[in-house]
């Protein structure tokens, strides 16, 4: 039997962070020429890498952090209901540190969608940069849970 051990962060909504990350949301224009372009020609292999095979990977609502023409980190919603949102994060390996994935969770946590809903950030117990993305942004730490699979 397998056990997995997490941390579940209170995120606040309409989360300020200081980042140079340009910022791409779901139901913009933008976000759709992006998922356009992405149907058409492929995800770009640091996030086909970790997961993300086609724009149907992409669960909305989803904010995204470009860094340059490169998208370096998507937030999306992990689970999504009428009361709550948890948050869900990847980061390519080659932007990882940079402030990148806060950008985009910040970015997130704006997202007009969601303002009716209660939003959580949870990450693995052993997920150490997920950890310094909730600390680089202040988040209070609200419990733990314990998966058993």
């Amino acid at each position: 039997m397998k056990y997995n051990f997490g941390l579940i962060y209170e995120l606040p909504h309409a989360l300020a962070y200081e980042g140079r990350a340009r910022l791409i949301e779901s139901g913009t224009g933008e976000g759709r020429e992006l998922t356009r372009t992405w149907a058409a020609n492929g995800v770009p292999q640091g996030l086909f890498d970790l997961g993300f095979h086609d724009v149907t990977d992409l669960w909305e609502p989803w904010c995204a952090a470009a860094a340059g023409d490169e998208i370096a980190s998507i937030a999306f919603a992990a689970r999504l209901s009428d009361a709550g949102a948890e948050l869900g994060l990847v980061t390519a390996k080659a932007f990882r540190g940079q402030g990148l994935g806060a950008a985009a969770t910040a970015g997130w946590s704006r997202l007009p969608e969601l303002r009716s809903r209660t939003l959580f950030y949870s990450t693995d117990r052993e997920n150490h940069a997920s950890q310094r993305v909730a600390a680089r942004l202040g988040l209070r730490l609200r419990g733990a849970s314990l998966r058993v699979g």
